[in-house]
Parts: structure tokens; sequence; C-alpha cells
């Protein structure tokens, strides 16, 4: 432990004395405050904070034990050492069970004094030590929960949560800059409802750090640029910032409480960093989501342009297979997968001439098989689209049959990709339902009972049952 910047307010109504230890304990390198009355260092305490009080027991006014007292309510690990001229028994055991940490009698010898600052010092540093130990395995949890996951809301949840139970504050909010620069609540916590939190003091205070690029504390006794509603004792706002400031966290404690120490602080700087790259990360992955699907669906649109009859066919495809993903239980990124696949699976059409797309009769075979290679082709045009590769195994293998026998690859059963399966069934049975050039459209019972009487065949059965289960609220 180093001496320099400890705090020390020594309290005494005979100021001889009160000089003579400050001018002893300074020379050791500690930061000497002294105080003549209990209210004094009262006053001290409470706007500047310290490291250890050292107070005469009888004092005019308010005494060293009233000081005690405020003190461990006020903060109860700032160390207390009690000095008397008139030594008893009974006081000392008072103030030991008061939670005083050492007692001296006087006249006492400087350097018994110097030692027992040094102890005080110590305990104090082990016992703030063990307290931050005892958040760190909670604050890996923090960092790992935040950063495994890419869901915004999730993330603005979990970090707000974490951020107000290690702190131990009273309630909290994020706040995030819009698209116009515009600060917008997006998560609270703790009873205070959003009126509360719409206090143009929070606005301000978030400008100002979001201007700074630093966290700012306010109290309630010594702010007035900022002062705080009559309930709250302290507030800190932390600027959420990766590249650019994207907002704030606000974090509140009540009135009487103790101001948030330096290891709130740390602690708190830790998870806002964590929490600002995680949300940074979400909101990329989340704008590369999009473009990504806008890019499939200008694909699939070029496809669609060719052919009048099947304007829609990918949408209601790639809709069918997600229900049919979800009925089957598939996890969330597979029933993603199925779902672009949906949109994606004809894209190789866009290869194969117009007038054979659009012949109203029968095809030829060398027209059939220039059809038959739209799977191929497909596959090969996302195959260079590093966002679409996922897809390519879907798209290439949604004609084959699950008894064998299908293109282009002619593989069978488990061989296929269970999501080509899937967009198998779909793509069939919104063929069957469209009016295409060369025959109406047939209706859905008649549709599902081709689908069932496939089932091992051209199907898969479980996907077949699954599409029939999920279609059941339809007919």
């Amino acid at each position: 432990m180093t001496e320099h910047n400890k705090r020390i307010i020594v309290t005494d109504d005979e100021k001889a004395i009160g000089d003579i230890l400050a001018h002893f304990l300074g020379a050791r390198g500690y930061d000497v405050t002294t105080a003549c009355s209990g209210e004094q260092a009262l006053e001290i305490i409470h706007n500047q904070g310290a490291d250890l009080l050292i107070t005469d027991l009888k004092m005019d006014g308010m005494s060293g034990v009233d000081l005690l007292k405020w003190v461990k309510e006020f903060d109860n690990r700032i160390p207390v050492i009690m000095t008397t001229g008139f030594p008893s028994m009974s006081s000392a055991i008072d103030g030991l069970k008061l939670g005083a940490y050492d007692y001296i009698t006087k006249p006492f010898h400087l350097e018994e004094i110097g030692e027992k600052v040094k102890r005080a010092l110590q305990v104090k540093q082990m016992e703030e030590d063990n307290c931050l130990f005892s958040k760190l395995v909670p604050l890996h949890e923090v960092t790992r929960v935040l950063a495994t996951t890419l869901d915004t809301t999730k993330i603005n949840d979990q970090f707000l949560h974490y951020a107000t139970r290690l702190a131990n504050a009273d309630g909290g909010t994020l706040l995030f800059l819009n698209n116009e620069s515009n600060l917008v609540i997006v998560q609270s916590t703790g009873d205070f409802n959003q009126q509360f939190w719409h206090q143009k003091l929070f606005l301000d205070a978030s400008k100002r750090v979001i201007n700074y690029g630093e966290p700012m504390m306010m109290e309630s006794v010594i702010d007035d640029l900022f002062p705080l509603p009559p309930e709250l004792g302290c507030c800190v706002v932390f600027p959420l910032k990766t590249s650019k400031i994207i907002g704030t966290l606000i974090l509140v404690r009540l009135k009487d409480r103790n101001v948030f120490s330096n290891i709130d602080l740390e602690i708190l700087n830790v998870i806002v960093s964590q929490a600002s790259i995680s949300i940074e990360n979400a909101r990329l992955y989340k704008n590369q989501r999009n473009n990504y699907l806008e890019t499939i669906r200008a694909f699939a649109l070029a496809v669609e342009a060719k052919d009048l009859y099947t304007h829609g066919h990918s949408e209601n495809v790639m809709k069918y297979n997600v229900l049919v993903a979800k009925q089957l239980g598939l996890p969330a990124a597979d029933i993603e997968l199925v779902k672009y696949a949906g949109l994606l699976h004809d894209i190789g059409k866009i290869g194969v001439s117009e007038m054979i797309i659009n012949k109203p009769g029968k095809l030829t075979t060398e027209e059939y098989d220039q059809v038959k290679k739209h799977p191929e082709q497909g596959a090969r045009i996302i195959s260079n689209v590093p966002s679409l590769v996922e897809l390519v195994p879907l798209v290439y293998h949604h004609h084959e049959f699950f008894a064998g026998g299908g293109y282009p690859a002619g593989i069978a059963g488990d061989q296929i990709p269970y999501g080509a399966r899937i967009l198998s069934v779909s793509d069939a049975f919104e063929a069957m339902t469209s009016n295409r050039p060369y025959r109406k459209q047939m209706p859905k019972d008649v549709a599902l009972d081709i689908l069932d009487k496939e089932k091992g065949k051209q199907f898969d059965p479980s996907i077949v049952e699954a599409f029939l289960e999920v279609m059941k609220s339809d007919l």
C-alpha cells in the first residue's frame, strides 16, 4: 500500500493536538485535513470523502461517538481511530462496538499513532481488494454474456441489469443517440417512472458527458451545475463509446446512501467498455443482415421479372420454409438459413431463356435440360458472394428426390442437406398452387394430398408431416 494520496481527517477540539498529528502524518506522505469539531469533520467527509478518520471522543457539540455513528452509516469502509484524555474501559468498549478500528489514550506516542494508521489503512485496502475480487466473478459472467450475443435488446437488458447490480445502484437508464443525434431512452430499471428519467437534468448531464467523452459524478449537496432531485444522493453518467460515442449509462443512488466508490466506478468502467463494443457489434451485424436480405430480395426479383406467372413465388416459398422449420423445432440459425434459401432457390433461372420459362406448352427434352441446370447455375452465382456461401448446398440440392433420382446430383435420403429437403417440399407446394404457363393452379387440398402420397419417394416423410401440420390452419 502506498501512503501517498491517502486522505486522513484529524478531528480534535484542541487545535494544537490536531496540528501536531497533521504535521507528523503529513511528513509520512498522507494527505491530512484537520477539523476542530465533529460537525466540521462531517462536512469534510461528506463533500470530499476520507480514507481514515482520527477523532477525539469528547468534544463540544457533536461528540466523537456521534461522529463515529454517522461515519459508519455514511461509509462503513472508513476506519475510525478514537482518541481521548479520559480513558475508561466502558468508553473503549462502546467505541469498538460501534465499529471503531482502534482506541488510543492521551498522551499518545506519535509512532504508535503512525503504526495504527498504517495497519488501519492496510486492513481497509485488503477489504477493498476482497470487495473487488468478489465482483470479478460476476463481472466475468457479464463480459461473457455481452460478448456472446448479437441481440441488441438482450444486450441492453443484461448490461443495465448487471451494471445496476454490481454498482449497487437504486436505478438506472440507457440513452442512445438516434439518427438525428437526439438522445432517446431505450431501457430503464428501478422504482422510477419514465417521467423521472426524462427530467432535463439527465439529458443535460448526458449531453455534457457526450461532449467531453468522460464520466461525470453528481452529488446532491455539492453540485450546483446539475442539482439532483431531492430523493437522490448521487448520480453517475458514463459515455458509451467505441470509435464514436453512441449514448450514455446513468445510475443513481437514493438520498442518505454512500456515493459511488472508486471500486464501483472501476467496475462500471469495465462493464461500460465491454457493453459499448457489444452494442456496436450488434448494430453492425444487424445492418449487415439487412443489407444481406436486400441483396437476396434483389436477386429474387431479378429472376421473377422474367416470369410473369411466378411473381411472389420465392417470397411464398420463404414463408413456408420458416413455418415448417419452426414446426420442426430448428434453431434460429437454421431457420434463417432456410428463410434466405427460399428467396434465392431459383436464382439460377436468370440464365435460362425467357422463351423457355414462359413457354405455354410442354417443354422439349433439350428445353427441360436447360431448366434442370438452374440449381447448379444458382449455386455457382451465390458461391461468389461470401455472405451467401452457406446457402449453396440448399440451392444446389433443392430438386433432389428423397428416394433418389432427382437432380443435379441424384443423391438420396440423409445425403440431401436437411434445409434442401425442407425447400423441396415448400417449392413443390407453392408451384402446384400457383398458375403456370402450361396449367392452372391446383386447389390446396389436392396439392397437400400429392405431398402426402410422395412421402418417402420425392419428399422426406417427416418434413411432409410437419408441412401438413402447418397447413391445417389454412384449410
